[in-house]
């Protein structure tokens, strides 16, 4: 029977609430063991204390993050990188150069280290990209 590939949108979430000026954070998220998820865009929103914004009042964090993929136990930036330079906003996301393939059962975590002088932003990072569920034939049974 031929054979097709059975993948579907999603959206992972990592986040840093209320990082205090100077200091660190950590997330993690768990790729489900169903799939493998492949990264393809990323997005980021933040904002301070929940206040209300405008495209015009738009909070841009100074804060950097390093990516770990602790599967493998991987770095996949070279060092603290700032979350405008490889996050875009929900409107116009930041698009990985390759797909990034996280497997099942791994865990991305996210380490967060803010270069802020007095703000303490909220942040969250949208992993944009879908889950990888393998070949399946007409059936619907994985090949």
């Amino acid at each position: 029977m031929p054979q097709r590939n059975l993948t579907s949108f999603y959206v992972y979430e990592a986040q840093a609430l209320a990082i205090a000026a100077g200091g660190t954070a950590t997330d993690q998220i768990a790729i489900e063991a169903d799939s493998n998820f492949v990264w393809i865009k990323a997005a980021y929103m933040a904002d301070l204390a929940g206040a209300a914004q405008t495209d015009a009042t738009r909070v841009v964090p100074n804060v950097d993050v390093q990516l770990v993929d602790t599967g493998s136990g991987r770095q996949l930036l070279n060092g603290n990188i700032p979350i405008p330079s490889i996050f875009g906003t929900g409107e116009l996301p930041f698009v990985l150069p390759i797909p990034q393939v996280l497997l099942s059962n791994s865990v991305l975590r996210i380490d967060f280290t803010s270069r802020e002088a007095v703000n303490t932003p909220n942040i969250r990072l949208a992993f944009i990209g879908y889950k990888d569920f393998g070949s399946v034939d007409a059936r619907g049974a994985r090949g």
